[in-house]
């Protein structure tokens, strides 16, 4: 198990594991697919069947998790990633939580142009992006700075 600075040790920075990406993004990508799932079934429960419809209700959705979840992934992985590298200064992990509940939220507000539709895929994935960053805040790990006051070389020009 790796030694945890102290406050009096100077600055640290917040490390995030393989494994604690891996698991984020598994608990965020399953929870929110299994809450497009629930309200794909509660609105398909509540249309009235159409006489002469051949559409397939599983296919509508695999096509929508395919494409919803597919855009989450492509614009999640990239957004979470450089919000992971620009919190690392950040001890307090609610903090991290915060920070990944909104930009997420307010990112795809906006792509989705401010409409009602774009808010509730905004915090759907805000949501499930900040319950994935609460379920490894025990994941991480406290490392030193690389500062110069800790040894490390700068390069003049």
């Amino acid at each position: 198990m790796q030694e945890q600075p102290t406050e009096s040790a100077g600055k640290v920075r917040v490390v995030l594991g393989n494994y604690g990406l891996f698991k984020g993004l598994a608990v965020a990508a399953g929870l929110w697919l299994a809450a497009w799932t629930v309200l794909y079934v509660v609105l398909l429960l509540q249309e009235p069947k159409q006489s002469g419809s051949e559409v397939n209700p599983f296919g509508m959705w695999l096509f929508a998790m395919t494409m919803f979840g597919g855009l989450s992934l492509l614009v999640g992985i990239p957004v979470g990633l450089v919000l992971g590298l620009l919190l690392r200064p950040v001890r307090r992990q609610w903090i991290h939580v915060a920070v990944f509940f909104a930009v997420p939220s307010a990112l795809l507000w906006a792509v989705f142009g401010f409409d009602p539709f774009g808010a509730l895929v905004g915090l759907s994935v805000g949501t499930a992006a900040a319950a994935g960053r609460l379920s490894v805040c025990r994941d991480v790990a406290l490392l030193p700075s690389a500062g110069p006051e800790t040894g490390s070389s700068t390069v003049e020009a």
